[in-house]
């Protein structure tokens, strides 16, 4: 006879899984911003300079300024003046010689002969040409080739990871029933209730 009934209870659960995953945000294309510069080309000129100067060729026709004459007259006017002092000395000085048998006619007989003494000479006019001065013409060129920026905005990607989830469910805990079928012994016998003794 079976005086234990044992009656077992499995364990019961639910497992959930979740895998990670990757998540990517891929950008637009890259965008690029070009900035140029045009090129340039300044050019600087100057023209030729031409200096004519007749001052000296106006000099030798007597086309002079009021500035200019005052000099020749008072260059002339030194020189006359130096010329009749010296006439003075040297008339002086054949005046002391009387005694040599100078006489004052024959002093003045030969100053009448050296101031009528004329000497002719060829000359042309203007004596004096033109002078010329001149400055060559010039140019500059300046060349500025222009540039090229270029600027590109290249974005990032952006990634997310989401990492996997792992979810255990207890749904029943395992047990273990122990059931005893028999009567309770009892020692001595006498201790059971409902004894009867034989």
């Amino acid at each position: 006879m079976q005086l234990i009934n044992i009656t077992s209870q499995p364990l019961k659960y639910e497992i959930h899984t979740e895998a990670a995953r990757l998540e990517m945000n891929v950008p637009k294309n890259p965008q690029g911003t070009v900035k140029r510069t045009p090129s340039q080309m300044r050019i600087r000129t100057k023209d030729i300079e031409v200096r004519l100067d007749t001052t000296e060729m106006r000099a030798s026709l007597n086309l002079r300024s009021i500035a200019s004459w005052k000099q020749v007259w008072a260059q002339q006017g030194q020189q006359a003046a130096y010329e009749v002092i010296g006439e003075n000395v040297q008339t002086g000085n054949q005046m002391q010689r009387i005694d040599d048998g100078v006489t004052i006619g024959q002093i003045v007989r030969q100053k009448m002969l050296q101031a009528a003494d004329c000497t002719t000479y060829t000359t042309y006019i203007p004596s004096e040409g033109t002078e010329i001065s001149w400055d060559p013409a010039q140019i500059n060129i300046n060349y500025d080739p222009g540039s090229v920026q270029t600027e590109w905005q290249i974005a990032q990607n952006v990634m997310n990871y989401i990492p996997g989830k792992f979810q255990m469910e207890i749904l029943q805990y395992p047990k273990v029933t122990i059931e005893y079928l028999g009567e309770p012994t009892y020692f001595p016998p006498s201790a059971a209730p409902g004894y009867v003794e034989e």
